[in-house]
Formats: structure tokens, sequence, C-alpha cells
């Protein structure tokens, strides 16, 4: 249930033991664990190397939008913005994306990917958001998102819909602080949750929420922490079936301790944990979080709930043909030209 980020650029004891002894559930990669692909593809090698006989694989992601979210350098296609497809407006395009961007990470062996962006770019003043959102029209982006969606699901890499109920109304920046978005129940589902609905009956695997306050919804707690936002409306009323992952754990935002996080994000519907560079961190969460299963204060029901629906996503997983890396990285350096050309400076 934890997906946790590591030092290095190959493997070394401390990584080792996050997986053969910790049993760490998926890793992160950032640009300090990448030199060049041919490396990275023998890291992750030896990284899913590690998991027990007849274990799952590991979830290997990365945050590869496009545009300034981008961890993976050249000779990775530098993707522009989503906001492209938006202006391109163009379903072929959109799903070109997706099946390249797909591709790209499936030939060095990372199976998940933290786009598409799901969020309605709603406005104009958001810090964060901004050009990584397809568009402010909440329609364009549902079918945009999709096509995307089932682009990398055809390149046989898992897709992750950011950030679950939305993070576009925002003005202020969740690494920093806790935004709150103040807009009537019928704004935000006429608006921000468009796009998801539409996702869900794409066949989307995987979320990730939103370190935002939405009053109308919970006056008290971000989505992550909110069993209304995550289990009433999410699981109940949309009838979501999938993983639901948190954002970093680390982003000013989140006010709480390690130790306080397993029971709250547990019990309001967190599958996945994700904690992008401290250790220690993972270390004392994953320690509470046993406890806490051990003296009841978090319910066995919930976390095999969760432990269900990640070794069903899991056994998605598949480990097809090798891909040819150089001759995808040609192809999908003539789409991203193709995108560029929509980019409205």
């Amino acid at each position: 249930m934890i997906v946790s980020g590591f030092e290095g650029t190959c493997l070394n004891s401390r990584t080792e033991k996050l997986i053969k002894e910790q049993g760490i559930g998926g890793l992160i990669l950032f640009e300090r664990n990448y030199e060049n692909p041919k490396q990275l593809k023998k890291l992750i090698e030896d990284l899913q190397s590690l998991t027990a006989q007849n274990a799952p694989p590991l979830f290997i992601s990365v945050d590869q939008e496009g545009g300034r979210v981008a961890r993976l350098q050249k000779p990775f296609t530098q993707f522009p913005p989503m906001c492209c497809l938006g202006e391109a407006d163009s379903d072929d395009l959109a799903y070109r994306f997706g099946l390249a961007m797909g591709k790209e990470m499936k030939a060095v062996g990372i199976n998940m990917d933290y786009a598409p962006v799901l969020d309605v770019h709603s406005n104009p003043e958001n810090p964060i958001i901004g050009k990584r959102a397809i568009s402010s029209n909440p329609e364009v982006v549902a079918r945009l998102g999709c096509k995307i969606i089932q682009g990398f699901k055809d390149a046989g890499t898992f897709p992750v819909g950011k950030h679950f109920p939305g993070h576009g109304d925002t003005s202020q920046d969740s690494h920093l602080t806790l935004p709150r978005v103040e807009r009537n129940k019928e704004s935000l589902e006429e608006i921000e949750l468009v796009p998801f609905v539409q996702a869900f009956q794409e066949g989307l695997d995987v979320i990730m929420t939103a370190h935002v306050v939405y009053p109308a919804w919970d006056e008290d707690s971000a989505a992550t922490f909110s069993k209304f936002i995550l289990n009433d409306l999410l699981r109940k009323k949309m009838n979501f079936q999938g993983l639901v992952m948190s954002d970093d754990l680390e982003m000013q935002a989140v006010t709480q301790t390690p130790e306080e996080l397993p029971a709250l994000a547990i019990n309001a519907g967190v599958d996945l944990f994700l904690i992008c560079h401290d250790l220690d961190k993972v270390t004392r969460l994953q320690d509470a979080m046993i406890n806490e299963i051990e003296t009841g204060k978090i319910l066995h029901e919930a976390v095999d709930n969760s432990f269900n629906r990640i070794m069903k996503t899991k056994e998605k997983l598949t480990d097809d043909k090798e891909l040819d890396l150089e001759q995808i990285l040609e192809e999908n350096q003539k789409l991203a030209e193709e995108m560029r050309s929509y980019l409205n400076e």
C-alpha cells in the first residue's frame, strides 16, 4: 500500500531493503534515478528482480506529463504541455499522444505514469495547473482525457488520472499550502467531476487525490483525507472500482505526521500512499500502519479491500515483447513537433 521514492541510479542496499524486507508495493522515479535509457531499464529490471517468488511486480511509476512536468529528460521525448491537445481539439492526436507516451515508458519498464491531468483549467490565476490542463472546457477535458487514457492502456502502461476531484480552480499551490475551492456542489459536479465520470467509463484504473479542501462536500478535510469525497462521492455515487492513490504526502498541504496518516487516509478510502523523498517517513508511516492494524484502529476489512484492489490491478500488468526505444523516440519526436504547432504562447 506504499509507493516510495528512492536514491541512486543503480540498486543499493537501502532500496533493496525497501523491497525485500519492507515489502514496498511500488516506486516512483525522479531525475536523481536517471542517467540514460539503458541505465534506467537495467535499474528497473534489478528492482523487479527483488520481488518475492510468485509475488506481483512492483508499480514502477513516474510523473511524466509533458511540458514542465517531465522527470525524464532527453533522449526521452520532451512533449509540450497538454494544453496543446485542447488547442488542437483532436481525438486522434490525444490518442496518439497517450499511446506514444505509454510506449516510451513501457520500453524501459515503467508501468505507471501520473498522467493525464483531468483538472479543468477553470481559474486563470491557478499557480500550479495552468498549461498542464487540457482545456478550460470540462467536456473537452473529458473527451480528450479519455483518448489519452485509451492510448496509455493500449501501450500497456497504467495512466493515473489526477487530481481528484479537481485541482483546476485553486488559487494556491498544494505543494506549498492547503488550498480551498469555495464553489457549490452543483458547480463542482458540472465542471470538476465531468472528466472523471467519463474516465471511469473508459476504464481508468487509478486516480490520484488532490490535497485540496472542498467545503461544499467537506468543510474540514482535504480530499485525500475525506471519507465523504473518497467513499460517498467517489466509490458510492460515481461507482469507481479502481485504486485511489494519494498525491505526495510530503507536500506542505499535508500537516499531519507520518504516524497520523495511515488511519486518517485508510479510513477515508486511500489504497496507495505516495511518499516521494524521505525514506525515514516511509518507515515511520509503515510502522504506524502495522501497529494500528494490529490494535484495531485501522479495520482489517479496509486493508483487505485495498489489498485486493492492488492485486487485481497488478494482474493487468503484462510482460510483452521488447520494444525498440530508438524507433519509438524517433516517431515520438515527430508527434511532439506536431503537438507543439498548437502551442499558444
